[in-house]
């Protein structure tokens, strides 16, 4: 194996890129710090309020929590960051423990709706994860004191166990929560209903399958799990558990299972739990079946949910959110023929916007977000609509916004930018939207002006914590929308004239949803314990049931022709619009079946009324200072690795550290690398300054490796400075790099110095999710450009680098892609071959927009030059998804794919002659080449580090003894 030369210039590019994703804050925003007893709480000044409602609630959560957790954080440092209307946040320990909580409230339709008290429920999810991961006794004692924070055992348990045991206390400590909602139960109901609940494996459990119910099958079965166990036995468990863990080797998990679970290990206990469950779904299903179920149609299609449907105003078009198993959004148009044809048998589909929901994959972070699109409402004239999507609005933040489509031309008009507006309904008279306006811990209802989006104006705004959704128009001066407080969503007529509100209907519980019909006003309600359908009649007096399904129905709408009602309806494979025909619904008994929530019985809501005075003094006492991000940033942990040598007589022993402080102002990462083979180490440094609207890094390194042969070792030290400008005025998929370098190069003959300006250009728009074993649509590409410039003792020359790739999959059958890259290397003035780039022989960052020289089937860095053209061309197909693993056991085989690939290099520089071990003088008129096949596993190994593993053979057609076949395996770390 021969050391690759990636230059310091392309390593400063790959960092920097990387470095994207750590932007995490405007730098315009002035920050503050709240110390409370236990919490250090970062928030924005200008949103102080907030700040000390979460930082009542945290303290709340600390109180509650320490009953639970003997193994209790002196302080724990959380970031309030009002920069996303997606609904999520994440808990780690690492570089040090902190929140990072995003204050938005989740929409009705979200699988997170049916909360009480959001932000507690939040941070006391988050907070158990922070608690969970503390414990570090036993063994693990000295070796936390010895390598820092990263010495957490529990950070590496099942997601089920973690997530599981977070949603048990979220409900556990409040009076609602995932384990009290609508829509866990109609999921569990769905499954059971169908007989699909029991096939879900407690490994499975553990994983993201792009099958329903994808990533929610840890915070769903992991909670049923912990629901089970402390049922089984009691509270204590919980902390029995967790200690005892916290000083065992991780993945050995049984062991304490059969402690303190009466014998039992994990995977008898789940099968318990599953058998209970299902008893207690199956008596719900036989209790809602008192009363005749409203039969309705589901139409057959691929897609991995429907939602949303809104049939425009004459009756002709029904458009309905989907995703697909890539995990796009889009908005499919079905239109009718003629009149009283239903829309169960129109063909046509038409797609207004595909947008990727595969939102930026991040460590730890907690899902599942919210989508990105919400809700469409049709203009009067049913000739275009209005819908809100998720996007980013700037490189760091990413807010809903409005669009409207116009069907006729088929263009897409955006109305707002930054607007945080969510659930969109348009006047009778097609000029004025009203819609939810979203700020962190708030909602608002507003309105603007369809001729100038730019004039909006707060009509009503709710108090901290209220949810109000799914605003329409009564009348040009009524408004009706729903308002969740105290847990329950009341709806309310708003009058604009004179700014008054008045609730309606206030013996039903749960009002979501409503839309004005022909037939009357429809909504969604939970007043029998299950959500669903009533029609009210015109005046508002009084309403009746439509509906009795046995699992939950969510948004609907009617035709107006033929009094079809198409409603969301939760079934076994996940949320589908569903069809309810007018002889089905208009028979819907007048006294629907009662239930209540299938595990009320182990939660019963606890008295806080103590700890909410207790943490309220606390915050009461509490000091506030201006944030300042010095205090996070010493070394807190180092991580030991030890891989193979660069020769084949030794090992590189390395370690790495890392840290930023929790608004990511400041990060750093060191590593440093001893081969033993070589006898020589190496030393890497990255920093990055995010203080101001120009982020500015600095990376050094000192690194020692060989050229062709061990007896022909170099030394590479570099330091480069850069500055990221803000781009996204061009491309949200663009970014941009300008900086400065310093080279040098000692080999055994000379030492070569070089430094001087370069810039790197970047733009790519495509990605992989879901089902895809590959990006199967999109583009990228990259220009760069370096100047070493002239100065005694410098060698001088520049350098541009330009490449892309392309995916394509049209035509081809499902999952399957191609893919062409294309990299080259440009220097026009005549330098030695040694101070240029080099061929790798491994992909080990699959489909990455950075350049990669690369040609399997040869040895690393055979081939090296001043200039250098790389071609790659991949046929990538599927050939079986497994999901599957043994119980409890830390591997789980998730699929298995192909790819038959073409490599081919030229360059002006030299080949390595393994057979004469001689260097080869070479030019851009000679082509090396190679093809073959490979099979990769995907595999989530130690339960939540995802791992590919790649077994290629392949052919080099030019070696000197002519062509020569080669296994290769390699291993790359995906997502992780």
């Amino acid at each position: 194996m021969k050391k690759s030369l990636v230059s310091a210039a392309l390593f400063t590019f790959l960092i920097s890129l990387s470095s994207f994703a750590q932007l995490e804050v405007r730098p315009q925003i002035r920050w503050k710090t709240l110390h409370t007893p236990h919490f250090e709480v970062i928030y924005n000044a200008e949103q102080q309020a907030l700040g000390k409602i979460y930082a009542e609630k945290l303290e709340k959560a600390y109180l509650e929590l320490r009953l639970y957790f003997p193994t209790m954080r002196e302080k724990t440092v959380v970031v309030i960051n009002d920069k996303t209307d997606i609904t999520n946040g994440y808990a780690t320990r690492i570089p040090y423990p902190h929140i990072m909580a995003f204050p938005v409230l989740p929409g009705p339709e979200d699988s997170l709706a049916d909360t009480g008290d959001w932000a507690f429920e939040l941070l006391a999810h988050e907070y158990t994860h922070i608690l969970t991961f503390e414990p570090a006794s036993g063994v693990m004692r000295p070796l936390r004191a010895i390598f820092g924070n990263i010495i957490a055992p529990n950070m590496l348990l099942p997601r089920w166990w973690t997530e599981g045991l977070a949603v048990d206390m979220e409900t556990r400590l409040g009076d609602h929560g995932r384990l009290r909602s609508y829509y866990q139960d109609a999921t569990i109901r769905a499954m059971v209903d169908k007989e699909t609940f029991r096939s879900h494996s407690i490994a499975q459990a553990n994983e993201q399958i792009p099958t329903w119910p994808e990533g929610m099958r840890p915070y769903l079965f992991g909670s049923l799990m912990w629901s089970q166990m402390i049922a089984d036995t009691n509270v204590d468990v919980v902390g029995k558990l967790n200690e005892r863990q916290g000083r065992r080797v991780p993945y050995f998990i049984e062991t304490p299972a059969r402690e303190y679970l009466g014998g039992y290990d994990y995977s008898s206990k789940y099968q318990i739990m599953l058998d209970e469950v299902s008893l207690r779904a199956r008596k719900q299903i036989q209790a809602l079946k008192m009363a005749a179920v409203t039969p309705v149609i589901v139409p057959k299609n691929n897609f991995m949910s429907v939602t949303a449907p809104a049939i425009s105003p004459d009756g002709k078009h029904l458009a309905v959110v989907v995703e697909d198993d890539a995990n796009k959004r889009s908005i499919k148009i079905i239109s009718k023929e003629n009149d009283q044809q239903s829309f169960l048998e129109a063909k046509s589909a038409d797609t207004v916007e595909k947008f990727d929901e595969a939102f930026s994959r991040e460590l730890l972070r907690d899902g599942p977000p919210s989508g990105g699109i919400q809700r469409i409402s049709w203009f009067p004239n049913s000739k275009k609509f209005v819908y809100d999507k998720i996007d980013y609005t700037n490189r760091i933040e990413r807010f809903s916004d409005l669009y409207v489509y116009a069907l006729e031309k088929e263009e897409i008009k955006r109305l707002t930018t930054g607007l945080r507006g969510r659930e969109p309904a348009v006047s009778a008279d097609g000029n004025k939207i009203v819609f939810v306006k979203l700020e962190g811990g708030k909602t608002h209802l507003a309105e603007l002006s369809i001729a100038n989006p730019e004039k909006q104006s707060l009509l009503f705004s709710a108090d901290w914590q209220e949810r109000i959704s799914y605003p329409i128009y009564s009348d040009d001066d009524t408004i009706l929308y729903s308002l969740r407080r105290h847990g329950n969503d009341e709806l309310y007529r708003f009058t604009i004239s004179s700014k008054s509100n008045e609730r309606l209907f206030s013996e039903y519980k749960d009002i979501r949803f409503v839309k004005n019909t022909t037939e009357g006003l429809l909504f969604t309600s939970g007043k029998s314990g299950v959500l669903n359908l009533y029609l009210a009649d015109k005046d508002l007096k009084s309403a009746r049931p439509v509906s009795n399904t046995l699992t939950a129905l969510f948004t609907a709408d009617m035709d107006p022709v033929r009094k079809e009602i198409f409603a969301t309806q939760m079934t076994e494979e996940g949320p589908r619009v569903v069809a309810l025909l007018p002889k089905d619904w208009q028979k819907t008994q007048n006294r629907l079946p009662e239930i209540t929530p299938l595990m009320a019985d182990r939660y019963q809501a606890p008295d806080t009324s103590k700890s909410e005075a207790e943490a309220k003094a606390a915050v009461q006492s509490a000091t506030e200072k201006d944030y300042s991000p010095y205090g996070y940033l010493w070394p807190q942990y180092w991580l030991p690795f030890i891989s193979g040598s660069t020769t084949e007589n030794g090992v590189i022993l390395s370690a790495q550290t890392s840290g930023f402080d929790p608004l990511k102002k400041h990060s750093y990462t060191l590593l440093g690398t001893w081969d033993t083979g070589l006898d020589k180490g190496s030393v890497d440094g990255f920093y990055m300054n995010q203080t101001t609207s120009l982020p500015v890094l600095l990376l050094a390194a000192n690194r020692n490796s060989y050229l062709g042969t061990p007896d022909y070792q170099i030394t590479d030290v570099s330091g480069t400075l850069a500055a990221l400008p803000d781009v996204f005025w061009i491309s949200k998929y663009a970014s941009l790099q300008l900086g400065w370098n310093y080279l040098q190069r000692e080999n055994p003959t000379t030492t070569v110095k070089r430094t001087g300006p370069y810039f790197m250009y970047n733009h790519s728009n495509y990605s992989k999710s879901g089902a895809q074993i590959s990006p199967e649509s999109g583009s990228g590409f990259y220009l760069g450009a370096y100047n070493f410039i002239e100065q005694e003792g410098y060698l001088n020359h520049s350098r541009f680098l330009a490449g892309g790739e392309l995916y394509l999959s049209k035509y081809l059958p499902k999952n399957h892609s191609l893919m062409f890259r294309l990299n080259g290397v440009y220097t026009p003035e005549v330098i030695a071959p040694i101070y240029g780039v080099a061929t790798e022989s491994v992909v080990y960052v699959p489909d990455t927009p950075l350049p990669e020289y690369i040609l399997r089937g040869y040895s690393r860095g055979q081939i090296f030059g001043r200039n250098l053209a790389a071609a790659t061309a991949e046929y990538r197909f599927p050939i079986a998804s497994i999901y599957r693993g043994s119980g409890t056991d830390p591997i789980f085989l998730r699929r298995f794919s192909g790819a038959l690939i073409t490599d081919a290099v030229a360059a002006d520089g030299r080949f390595y002659n393994e057979d004469e071990r001689a260097y080869e003088v070479i030019n851009m008129h000679r082509t090396f080449l190679s093809s073959g096949v490979e099979l990769k596993t995907e595999t989530t190994i130690g339960y939540v580090i995802p791992v590919s593993f790649v077994l290629g053979y392949y052919v080099a057609f030019n070696q000197p003894a002519g062509n020569e076949g080669a296994f290769a395996l390699s291993l790359q770390l995906v997502g992780f």
